[in-house]
């Protein structure tokens, strides 16, 4: 596998792809351009430029508020990073899906005539959204239900707060609306991270009564008695942090005796009707549910973020990744960590001196428990190994 990865803070055109075309030569067959506060032509004239002066066989570029490199997180300014892949037999295939097309998708056939991949090939998906367009959440329940076990990792794009100032481009083809992608299989070796950023508190509680996202009873009891009795328990920082959010972490495997961090999904608890005790959460509930209180701050985002990339050098002790892909919350950043490059940092800190690209995005999208989601406050990587570390 071969990978290289540039970087501009120019404002001219052509200084912006001489500066990412040096020292850049051979073929590669996948690509991605992410470009932050620029306007829509000039992304497009951006994308346009580069596309001429490299050879890539499918390259995939969005807008942005915000790029990362290995060395470096740029917000809110103007910046283009690129990173370019070349596999040995891994079969690419791209994809675009307006909200229509994912709306006529009642059986999983449809996805396999759409998509002609199919699940006994362990694809993996990339796919990069306008989340003014698109139900993102239709499309992952499809692709849960269709390829189970397959990862789908990417970010909702952050350019622009007006639909149609965002911007999408796929190979020859630039979209307003709507997601595109790509699917690889074949001889990939991809693992993917999802830090949440969220620590629990208390004890996890079995969900005794539900409906939709509402949770009436824990364990028997009103959520909101429970709630009380834990915060009443909990450590001044947390009571403190609990007034500004409250998150629930929802057990992915009901298995697992004694929970730790990463094996919840995380979802925020947006309200309390005090008067029956019941709460409502950022997702859908069921019934018989593990589910335990959470709440995050840098600190807690920091640890998470040290004990996912940790974990995943132990057990991959003897590999190093080729290239990574990050995706990570606008809320994220300087303006949270209180500190710059402060997610790379780590990163760089437990995975090298790896070609890395990604960008700030509005929405980030990950494997948690086998099951893909649509998260939040997160980031969520793509990490690619060589060949030769491939667990089937």
């Amino acid at each position: 596998m071969k990978t290289i990865q540039r970087l501009s803070t120019d404002l001219d055109v052509e200084r912006i792809i001489k500066q990412l075309t040096h020292d850049v030569s051979g073929t590669f067959n996948l690509g991605f351009l992410f470009v932050s506060s620029f306007s829509k032509s000039k992304t497009a004239e951006i994308f346009a430029a580069l596309k001429n002066k490299i050879d890539v066989v499918n390259i995939l570029s969005c807008s942005c508020a915000g790029v990362l490199s290995i060395d470096i997180e740029i917000e809110l300014k103007p910046a283009c990073s690129l990173i370019l892949m070349q596999f040995d037999d891994v079969r690419i295939t791209p994809f675009y899906f307006t909200q229509s097309q994912i709306e006529d998708f009642t059986e999983e056939d449809d996805w396999y005539n759409a998509l002609n991949v199919y699940p006994n090939e362990s694809p993996k998906f990339i796919a990069m959204p306008n989340p003014f367009s698109i139900d993102m959440s239709l499309f992952v329940e499809g692709i849960n239900e269709a390829y189970p076990d397959c990862p789908v990792v990417g970010g909702l794009i952050s350019g622009d707060t007006r639909s149609r100032e965002n911007s999408l481009h796929l190979n020859d083809t630039q979209y307003d609306e709507g997601m595109i992608g790509v699917i690889l299989t074949g001889n990939i070796n991809m693992h993917t991270i999802v830090s949440q950023g969220c620590r629990p508190f208390g004890k996890n509680y079995i969900v005794t009564k539900a409906d939709g996202n509402i949770i009436y009873e824990l364990a028997g009891q009103p959520l909101y008695e429970i709630l009380q009795k834990e915060l009443e328990q909990a450590s001044m920082k947390d009571k403190i942090l609990a007034q500004e959010a409250i998150f629930l972490g929802v057990a992915m495997d009901e298995y697992i005796h004694k929970l730790r961090r990463g094996d919840f999904l995380i979802r925020m608890l947006l309200g309390i009707d005090e008067n029956i005790g019941a709460g409502a959460v950022a997702d859908y509930i069921e019934q018989g549910q593990t589910v335990q209180f959470h709440v995050r701050d840098a600190i807690s985002a920091t640890e998470d973020l040290h004990i996912m990339l940790e974990k995943q050098k132990q057990n991959y002790s003897q590999l190093k990744p080729e290239a990574i892909l990050a995706f990570s919350c606008t809320g994220r950043g300087e303006n949270f960590f209180r500190e710059k490059n402060h997610d790379v940092d780590i990163i760089k800190k437990y995975m090298g001196n790896v070609p890395l690209s990604g960008f700030f995005s509005a929405g980030e999208i990950g494997p948690v428990g086998g099951e893909n989601f649509i998260h939040s406050f997160t980031i969520s990587l793509a990490l690619f190994y060589s060949p030769e570390g491939y667990d089937k």
